[in-house]
């Protein structure tokens, strides 16, 4: 079994699929919910889990966005393992106690406490950098915080780029322009973990990250949700929602007893009621008990339950879209002279040229 999903190695990845192609499979892989795994679909690899679906009947019990993430010409090629909110607002408690402020609910009262966290020494907002994705995970954040649900699609449509040059996208650049002069100058190469620990220990204010920083936060000995604050953007914004599926190559005629049996554990109430409790991810199933979530957690559990979620641009677009988007929000994000008509040529042009 290998696992080279989103924040592993990209050798991992590669290694799996070149099992896969090889003819010396593994029984699963993991990759990302989404195009992840469309090549591998293309190339003919992957044995459909159609009769495991039918048998447990995904189609009543997980969210119709999650199995058309997993579905390629009416066939199911993947089992969803955890989905994980991508947007999530997490503040230092004590920073926020010393400036007199509380979690924002706008963008302005974000600035307005960056502003007074700035001037009592603390720096107010902390950004992940060494890796393209994590710039890309700020701007689906703020995206999904402007757009809401009803304009999320306009934008990740055919129509994108004329989207992009509208009214309506205008101030997602302009909170895109202005959020770095909020940062350190420390952003170049901090993984996001150290980046994490500079909410922990006060450093810092604001950190957007997904709902992996959850269980790093419960390790640190920190209780989410109360040393650590957290939101779903600064405005309850829907949630944006990626994760993680088995990918399982063919190996004769349909799956193998192991394949079968591993994807109807991954998906049944009990381990996903223990496996996201302790990972700080959500259920991809209905009917897992929540009580055992913490607070983050189960805001993002009651922003899917509530249908405030969106599905996340890993899932939406190609992985060389990805690649160039999260590529030159860099470049951007770098350029202290960056504007929101920069932004917004930027983005359009990636959504036009791929």
């Amino acid at each position: 079994m290998d696992r080279p999903g989103r924040g592993r190695s990209d050798a991992a990845k590669t290694s799996a699929i070149s099992r896969m192609v090889g003819g010396n499979p593994p029984d699963a892989a993991q990759f990302n919910l989404g195009a992840d795994i469309d090549n591998l679909v293309d190339s003919a690899v992957l044995a459909p889990i159609d009769a495991v679906a039918e048998a447990n009947d995904w189609a009543s019990v997980m969210p119709q966005a999650v199995l058309d993430a997993v579905t390629r010409d009416g066939h199911i090629y993947g089992v969803p393992i955890q989905l994980q909110g991508t947007n999530f607002l997490f503040a230092s408690a004590d920073a926020l106690d010393k400036v007199g402020a509380g979690m924002p609910q706008t963008w302005d009262e974000f600035f307005e406490t960056g502003d007074k966290l700035r001037e009592a020494g603390i720096v107010p907002f902390a950004q992940a950098g060494d890796r393209d994705v994590w710039f890309m995970n700020t701007f689906q954040a703020v995206l999904a915080s402007v757009l809401g649900t009803e304009e999320w699609s306009k934008f990740t449509g055919p129509d994108g780029a004329e989207f992009v040059r509208s009214d309506a996208f205008r101030p997602v650049a302009e909170i895109m322009a202005k959020l770095p002069s909020y940062a350190d100058s420390g952003v170049s190469g901090r993984q996001w973990n150290i980046t994490n620990q500079m909410i922990l220990n006060g450093e810092a204010g604001f950190f957007i990250m997904g709902g992996w920083a959850i269980g790093e936060i419960g390790a640190a000995g920190f209780t989410p949700g109360k040393e650590v604050l957290c939101g779903v953007g600064p405005n309850q914004a829907p949630l944006v929602v990626a994760g993680d599926v088995w990918a399982m190559p063919a190996k004769g005629d349909g799956l193998t007893e192991a394949q079968t049996k591993l994807a109807e554990v991954t998906t049944s109430v009990e381990v996903q009621a223990e496996f996201t409790a302790t990972m700080g991810s959500l259920p991809v199933r209905s009917g897992v008990d929540t009580s055992k979530f913490n607070a983050c957690a189960a805001a993002g559990a009651k922003a899917i339950s509530d249908g405030n979620s969106v599905m996340a641009l890993f899932i939406n677009f190609s992985p060389e879209k990805l690649g160039a988007l999260g590529s030159e929000l860099k470049v951007l994000w770098v350029n202290p002279d960056a504007t929101a008509d920069d932004y917004v040529e930027t983005v359009a042009g990636i959504l036009e040229d791929y």
